[in-house]
């Protein structure tokens, strides 16, 4: 039970929280300014040979994407879609052949999405295969721009090994009845990442958090990695560590446009934000000391002035310092948020608790402690529902969609980004206890085609 001075002293450390948050938090300000800047469009000269890879077990709908494809501004001579299947009885074997220059591959007993990619992509580097550049992967629930493959195309002219294009929303191109409260939430999380994140760190030549869909990998890369060796829940968030830590350089490309179908129901939903944190959690135990490790040394090489190797060569430097930047971004760009969310839960718990108590065994209201819980909890909703608000600013041309349901994305979102505190505990919690078994192929809600 709290007197009054113990609560007023929780409540000022409530305000010291707030206050510390912001302050570690303002360098992230940077990466909203520079999601406003207009992204640089590049033009390539050559054509180069690119292979379009879809893994598509028991996947339905396949036709609109393999239409989108049919209909790349591309030259058509210089790009084939391989379509890769569970058995030999998938029926997108016999669809696939209706199509130019897209082919099927059967690759048996796949588990994930990382076994399918890594037999084609084995595969495709054989001797005697064409000479592909580059390798584009796509979901296969996706639709792709008319201009995807050439925006593709254009982007080798940078010199970076991981490009990743822009994620629209699949859903908003086929009218009211496949948007929803739910799918107009979950769409802000690519703006969070690219928008407000990897335009940033592409300026700066760090480490891009990738998705795993509309992206493209160069082909002396994939010999490098020896296919696709990632197996993890998230084999995306994977290649991002794994990038970091091998200094592999990426590029968020937003001419590139891919668009992503997203389920309809909450249900779907948090079935894939659960995913998402479990595979997080996972490749964080992996990874985490690795990239401590290269961070630290980092800062080592400085103090000691180790600078000999880097100071006469400026693309070098430009480098070191975007991995060291994207190490810093990795290990410390979410400790303003745990500090604030954790001790904004804790303290709204504490008051919430000590108001409760008192009114089940004491029969006395505390307004006090009321008031400071209702306070606290009304402050991060104004967080969540600020940041919210800059998310669709900075994405406007994304979000197709009327000003009621915009409003009402304002207003639900924060409550949809609050329920990641519980997948978050969720993940830890199977990852402490070792209960994350390796997970199937789940065929998850569709829309309707």
């Amino acid at each position: 039970m709290l007197n009054s001075f113990q609560a007023e002293f929780l409540f000022n450390a409530f305000v010291f929280i707030c206050v510390l948050s912001f302050v570690m938090y303002l360098p992230r300000i940077r990466y909203y300014i520079a999601g406003l800047k207009v992204p640089k469009h590049f033009s390539n000269p050559d054509k180069n040979r690119l292979a379009v890879i879809v893994p598509a077990k028991n996947e339905k709908g396949l036709r609109v994407l393999l239409d989108s494809l049919a209909a790349q501004t591309y030259d058509k001579d210089y790009f084939d879609t391989y379509v890769v299947v569970g058995d030999k009885d998938d029926p997108n074997i016999n669809l696939c052949a209706s199509y130019k220059n897209i082919h099927t591959k059967v690759i048996e007993n796949q588990t994930c999405k990382g076994e399918a990619l890594d037999g084609i992509l084995r595969e495709l580097m054989e001797p005697g295969q064409k000479e592909y550049a580059a390798f584009i992967v796509v979901d296969a629930d996706n639709v792709v721009d008319a201009n995807f493959v050439m925006e593709m195309n254009n982007a080798l002219v940078l010199d970076r090994q991981i490009i990743l294009g822009k994620r629209r929303i699949k859903n908003y191109l086929y009218g009211r009845k496949y948007r929803t409260w739910a799918v107009n939430c979950n769409a802000l999380t690519y703006t969070f990442l690219d928008k407000m994140g990897n335009c940033f760190r592409s300026e700066r030549n760090m480490s891009n958090t990738i998705c795993g869909t509309g992206i493209m990998v160069r082909r002396d890369l994939i010999q490098e990695m020896g296919g696709w060796p990632y197996r993890s829940m998230t084999e995306d968030f994977e290649l991002t560590v794994t990038a970091l830590l091998n200094n592999w350089t990426s590029y968020y490309y937003e001419y590139a446009v891919t668009y992503t179908e997203e389920g309809l129901s909450l249900k779907s939903c948090d079935a894939r934000r659960r995913r998402w944190l479990i595979g997080y959690a996972q490749v964080g135990e992996k990874y985490g000391r690795l990239v401590s490790k290269k961070f630290w040394k980092y800062v080592q090489d400085f103090f000691s002035g180790s600078k000999e190797s880097v100071e006469h060569n400026p693309k070098k430097a430009e480098l070191v310092s975007g991995n060291f930047w994207g190490c810093f971004d990795y290990l410390f760009s979410f400790v303003p948020l745990y500090i604030y969310f954790a001790g904004t839960a804790i303290l709204a718990l504490v008051f919430l608790g000590d108001a409760a108590y008192k009114f089940f065994a004491m029969q006395t209201l505390d307004f006090f402690s009321i008031h400071c819980a209702v306070k606290i909890l009304l402050v991060l909703y104004g967080v969540l529902f600020f940041y919210t608000a800059i998310a669709f600013y900075e994405d406007r041309a994304m979000y197709a969609i009327s000003l009621s349901e915009k409003i009402v994305a304002l207003c639900v979102n924060p409550f949809y980004i609050a329920e990641y505190a519980r997948f978050y505990i969720e993940a830890y919690y199977l990852l402490l206890t070792k209960k994350q078994a390796k997970q199937s192929w789940i065929q998850v809600e569709r829309m309707e085609q």
